[in-house]
C-alpha cells in the first residue's frame, strides 16, 4: 500500500487500496490499526511532524475509540471519509489557532458470541478550527 494525502481524496484512495485486499490481508490491517492507531496512520497517510504531534497529544481514550472504529470499518469494508474546513491548508499554518478533531462516524455495530463484529454506516473524521 502507498501513503495517501491527508485530504478527502486521499481517504478515498486509502479506502480503495484497503478494499482491494483479501479478507486475511484486510484483517491484518484492521488488527494493526487497532493495536497502534497513530503508527498505522503515520505509515499510511502523509502527515507532517505537527500532525503526528497533534495525534500524540490526544486523549488515549479518544485514540482507542478511533482505533476500534477504524478496525470495525475496515473489516466491514465501510466508507472512509475526511471532512476538512475549506481553508484547512492556510489555517494549519497559523499559530495559536485551536483545532478540533471530531469523530462524526455513523457506525452501528453489533455482535454475537463467537461471530465476527458487523457494522453499517461510515467512518467520518471531521476537523474544525476555533473562530
Amino acid at each position: 500500500m502507498t501513503k495517501v494525502a491527508f485530504s478527502p481524496a486521499g481517504f478515498k484512495d486509502l479506502e480503495t487500496q484497503l478494499y482491494k485486499l483479501s479478507a486475511i490481508e484486510l484483517q491484518i490491517e484492521a488488527d494493526a490499526v487497532f493495536n497502534n492507531y497513530i503508527e498505522w496512520v503515520d505509515n499510511h497517510v502523509e502527515l507532517s511532524k505537527a500532525q503526528i504531534s497533534y495525534l500524540q497529544s490526544l486523549d488515549t481514550y479518544f485514540i482507542a475509540s478511533l482505533a476500534a472504529n477504524a478496525a470495525i470499518t475496515f473489516v466491514n469494508r465501510l466508507p472512509l471519509n475526511l471532512v476538512l474546513p475549506a481553508n484547512y491548508s492556510e489555517a494549519e499554518q497559523e499559530e495559536g489557532r485551536g483545532k478540533w478533531f471530531l469523530d462524526k462516524s455513523t457506525l452501528a455495530v453489533s455482535n454475537a458470541p463467537g461471530e465476527p463484529v458487523t457494522a453499517t454506516g461510515e467512518l467520518i473524521y471531521k476537523f474544525e478550527f476555533e473562530q
